[in-house]
């Protein structure tokens, strides 16, 4: 099976897996939204960006590693198993110390216990088969698709009855802790690899992680400084709300564009040592994301108070307008993971840190002298900042790997063009007497079909002598013949 095929199977096993785990999800949080406050999802936005925080201080990046490595032995990967058990058992303890102190700096005792509790999750998860990155390195993801739906099934009616018996935060985290109980003892079940105890290979594995490890923690101190400053700023409702918002723009992101974009990192590594693959590899993929992300960015973007009202309910309208300047987060979100991804497979880390650590402090600097005066100004300024970050970093993947650019902009004349007549088709339809529920389910159709539609023609008027067209053809032609 071809490099490319077995990217697309794996593509489209892993959005079929998210589609079942995001679609639990949206149902969870349109329940939620309705048991529970925004203080109790202030809480819980303030353990979870406490938790990456401390995350990403002990991520050392084992899957990238193993991925990227020509050949990979026993010892290397029980090397990462141990590195990551030990040093996240230890950022489990330092968490205990930590948490009250956190509690008072937020002036949220809540954040005490939960935080503890839900810092279980860092030394749980790293017990989990080291036998889970060969299955990433081999692009197979069908017993991962399994696992998945094991975890988020039994994780999702840990949470929904939680929080019909007793609604507070502590149903979120308890789903989160459940989740990833399931998943260590899962990936032994699903992968024959058994671990043992070693170091044996950590000055190697170190000498690569330690840019990735620095790169998270500056990386995370630009996605969630916005948060961050809401809170201290807002206070702890208002952030319940902003952030609720922002995690409802990323969802189309992390439920099926993010993870069906995993096997592009290991076929671009694949053909690191050819230039003229790896750049049209480079190419082919970013014009792939973009043809997604610009209908639905699109969409986001008209019918803000629309998308909330359906997946939130009437009680978090205001937060609504938020949405619209979120698209632009969404959009950036979906291709700076992807151009990160394509840099960090040719190994280059330390240059991906240092963009992280400038983009950071400017980020910072504009939010704090310009973002203060209300929580959709501070929506704006970060899509717009988030924009302008993406198209650096998208220089200088151009400059690294010569994608060309122009020939990626071509790329994505079907789809601009096809998402502009999908949002003029929809904006002469008038449905303002019908239910909103029913508002939304047309009007989504009917943009993703005319937009698919208008791309699909333009793309085959347009590009059907290119050798990206040629390439779908292909794999179309492979995908029926099997």
């Amino acid at each position: 099976m071809t490099t490319s095929l077995k990217v697309l199977k794996s593509a489209t096993l892993l959005l079929s897996m998210q589609i079942v785990q995001r679609g639990l999800g949206i149902i969870s949080t349109l329940i939620l939204a309705r048991l529970l406050l925004p203080e109790h999802f202030g809480v819980v936005a303030l353990v979870i960006i406490a938790l990456q925080f401390f995350e990403l201080l002990v991520e050392i990046g084992n899957q990238q590693y193993i991925i990227q490595k020509t050949e990979v032995t026993e010892a290397d990967l029980n090397t990462a198993w141990s590195m990551d058990i030990a040093i996240k058992s230890a950022m489990f303890i330092l968490i205990l110390f930590v948490a009250p102190l956190l509690a008072d700096f937020f002036e949220t005792p809540e954040l005490t216990t939960a935080l503890a509790v839900a810092a279980i999750t860092l030394p749980l998860r790293a017990l989990k088969s080291p036998g889970m990155m060969l299955l990433a390195r081999e692009i197979n993801y069908q017993p991962i698709f399994k696992l998945t739906l094991w975890q988020k099934g039994l994780s999702f009616i840990v949470v929904v009855l939680w929080a019909l018996i007793s609604p507070s935060h502590w149903a979120i985290i308890s789903g989160t802790v459940v989740s990833g109980l399931i998943f260590t003892v899962g990936s032994y079940g699903v992968h024959n690899f058994r671990p043992r105890w070693t170091l044996i290979h950590f000055r190697q594995q170190w000498q690569f992680s330690q840019w990735l490890l620095l790169r998270g923690i500056v990386g995370f101190t630009r996605s969630q400084i916005d948060n961050l400053m809401v809170s201290r700023l807002f206070g702890t409702a208002q952030l319940g709300g902003y952030n609720l918002v922002r995690e409802v723009s990323l969802l189309p992101a992390l439920s099926a564009i993010i993870p069906m974009s995993e096997p592009l990192l290991a076929a671009i590594s694949e053909s690191k040592a050819d230039r003229g693959a790896l750049a049209y590899r480079i190419r082919l993929s970013l014009a792939l994301m973009i043809t997604v992300l610009t209908p639905v960015t699109a969409f986001i973007m008209l019918y803000p108070e629309l998308i909330i009202r359906v997946l939130l309910g009437p009680d978090w309208a205001e937060f609504a307008p938020l949405l619209e300047p979120f698209g632009l987060f969404f959009f950036t979100f979906c291709l700076f993971a992807l151009v990160s991804d394509a840099i960090i497979a040719q190994g280059r880390v330390k240059l991906l840190f240092w963009f992280d650590v400038v983009s950071t402090v400017t980020i910072i600097v504009i939010l704090w002298l310009t973002a203060t005066g209300g929580l959709e100004i501070m929506a704006w300024i970060r899509g717009w900042l988030s924009v302008a970050t993406t198209i650096a970093l998208l220089l200088i993947l151009e400059q690294q790997t010569k994608f060309s650019l122009i020939k990626l902009l071509f790329l994505c004349i079907p789809t601009i063009a096809g998402t502009l007549l999908a949002v003029l088709a929809i904006q002469s339809l008038d449905l303002s007497d019908s239910h909103f529920l029913l508002q939304f389910l047309l009007l989504g159709t009917l943009h993703v079909a005319t937009a698919a539609l208008c791309t699909g023609t333009i793309g085959f008027l347009l590009l059907r002598k290119t050798e990206e067209w040629g390439q779908l053809r292909y794999l179309v032609k492979e995908v029926r013949g099997k």
